[in-house]
C-alpha cells in the first residue's frame, strides 16, 4: 500500500532544495514573527542608516576568520530489524552494522518489553514511546490499541513539523496498516530486497527527514532453524540483512546533499527469541540491542539501562521535536552528544 500526503508538501520540499525557503531544523527552530520584527526594528534604531551599517559589520568575520558555516539538516533513519538477538547479531559477520555501533553509541542489553514479546509488542513500545501497559497491544492481533492516545511518535513529528518528510518502508505490513499513520508515505512490500531498492529510490529520487525501515528474514530464520547465535542459518541471516543495510548506508552517503546533512542512524528490534518462538519474558527474549550512530551521537558502550522506548524518543530529539510531558512518555533520549 502507497499513501503519499498533500501535494503542497512536495512544493516545500522543492523550495527547500532550490535555497528558497530557510527549513525550520537549520534555523533552530521556526523564526516567529516577533524574531523577524525585531529585526527589522534594529535595523531603523535611532541613529538610521549608520547604525544598521554598525550592526552589519559587527556580523562579519575578523581578517582571517573562516565565515560561519550554516548548520547541517538533520536527518533520521531508522532501521528495524524483525527477531534479532543481540548476541547473534555479535556472532555474525555484520560488518556494516559493525561499523555503525564503533562510529556511535551501542547497548547490547537494551531491556524489550517484561512480557508478550511478539512483534506488534514491540513495534508499538518502538514507535510510540511507551510500554505496552500503555499502548494496550499484547499479541498479534492488536486487540486493545490505544493508538489514538498513544500514536507513533513519527506522526507526532509530523504534528510539530508538517514541512519534514516521513516515510515507512516496511516487509510486515501490520506496522503500516495497524500502528503508522499521520505520515507522507507509508509503503509495504513482499521482500527485504524491495525494502532496500524502495529506500535506495526514495533517498537518489527524494528528500527524507525521518524514515523507518523493517527487515522482516532474520526473524523468518529464527521461527525456522532458530534463535540462537549457535544457529549458522540464523546468523547467515543477519549477515544478508547487513549486506542490504550496507546498500542503503551507500545511498545515503552518495547523497548529492550529503555533506549538507547529519544523518541519525538508529538501528533496534521488536524482540528476541528462543528456541523457535518467542512471545515469552525470558532473557533471550526480552533481551534486544540499540545503535545510535552518527556525527552527533556519543562513542561507545552505553554504561546505562536502555530502552526499546527510547528509539524513536531519541529521534525527535534529533530532529528538534520537543516532548511533551502530557505524552506521558517512558523512553528518553539517548546516546545523543546534546
Amino acid at each position: 500500500m502507497l499513501h503519499v500526503r498533500n501535494d503542497w508538501k512536495k512544493t516545500v520540499s522543492a523550495a527547500l532544495l532550490a535555497g528558497l525557503l530557510l527549513p525550520a531544523s537549520l534555523a533552530g527552530a521556526a523564526a516567529s514573527p516577533e524574531t523577524g520584527a525585531a529585526a527589522s526594528i534594529a535595523g531603523n534604531t535611532a541613529g538610521g542608516p549608520e547604525s544598521a551599517a554598525v550592526l552589519n559589520d559587527s556580523a562579519k568575520p575578523e581578517a582571517g576568520q573562516a565565515a560561519p558555516t550554516a548548520a547541517k539538516k538533520k536527518k533520521v533513519l531508522v532501521i528495524g530489524l524483525d527477531g534479532t538477538r543481540p548476541d547473534a547479531l555479535q556472532a555474525a559477520n555484520a560488518v556494516n552494522l559493525d561499523a555503525l555501533a564503533v562510529n556511535g553509541a551501542y547497548s547490547w542489553t537494551t531491556k524489550a518489553n517484561s512480557n508478550y514479546t511478539w512483534s506488534a509488542t514491540g513495534w508499538s513500545t518502538l514507535h510510540t514511546g511507551v510500554w505496552y501497559q500503555k499502548h494496550g497491544v499484547k499479541d498479534n492481533t492488536w486487540a486493545g490499541s490505544k493508538f489514538g492516545q498513544y500514536p507513533s511518535l513519527m506522526k507526532r513529528a509530523e504534528l510539530y513539523n508538517p514541512a519534514l518528510s516521513t516515510a515507512s518502508i516496511v516487509h510486515w505490513g501490520p506496522i503500516n496498516d495497524k500502528l503508522v499513520e499521520g505520515i507522507d508515505l507509508e509503503k509495504t512490500v513482499a521482500t527485504d530486497a524491495e525494502v532496500v531498492s524502495d529506500t535506495v529510490s526514495l533517498l537518489k529520487t527524494g528528500n527524507p527527514d525521518f524514515l523507518f525501515l523493517h527487515f522482516d528474514d532474520i526473524d523468518h530464520a529464527g521461527h525456522t532453524y532458530g534463535f540462537s547465535p549457535k544457529v549458522s542459518q540464523y546468523t547467515k541471516a543477519i549477515e544478508g540483512v547487513d549486506a542490504q543495510i550496507g546498500t542503503i548506508l551507500d545511498a545515503v552517503k552518495a547523497r548529492s546533499t550529503y555533506a549538507q546533512e547529519d544523518w541519525l542512524i538508529l538501528v533496534s528490534t521488536d524482540h528476541g527469541g528462543k528456541g523457535t518462538s518467542h512471545g515469552g519474558s525470558s532473557s533471550e527474549e526480552t533481551t534486544i540491542f540499540l545503535i545510535a550512530s552518527g556525527e552527533s551521537t556519543v562513542k561507545g558502550q552505553l554504561t546505562g539501562a536502555t530502552y526499546q522506548a527510547d528509539v524513536l524518543v531519541t529521534a525527535l530529539k534529533h530532529l528538534g521535536v520537543p516532548v511533551n510531558s502530557s505524552w506521558n512518555l517512558d523512553g528518553r533520549a539517548v546516546g545523543l552528544i546534546q
